[in-house]
């Protein structure tokens, strides 16, 4: 296995995490940071999108990434 599919890898798990569970990816990101704080609805909308884009972000590079490296028997 090419080790460098794991980055693809890792942005869908990110994507998926962003997008399903947007409260984990702010708390990640910003909400560490604060004590007793809660998301707004904003945030959560853009930890949304920021899940979408790492989707699309991976989904490319792992494209990119399977099509690049042809091994040859």
């Amino acid at each position: 296995m090419n080790v460098f599919i794991l980055f693809p890898i890792l942005f869908i798990i990110w994507g998926v995490i962003g997008v399903l569970f947007p409260r984990i990816w702010w708390y990640v990101g910003e909400g560490w940071k604060f004590k007793n704080a809660e998301p707004s609805s904003a945030a959560l909308i853009m930890a949304r999108i920021g899940g979408i884009l790492a989707l699309i972000v991976g989904y490319f590079l792992y494209n990119f990434i399977a099509t690049s490296f042809v091994y040859y028997i």
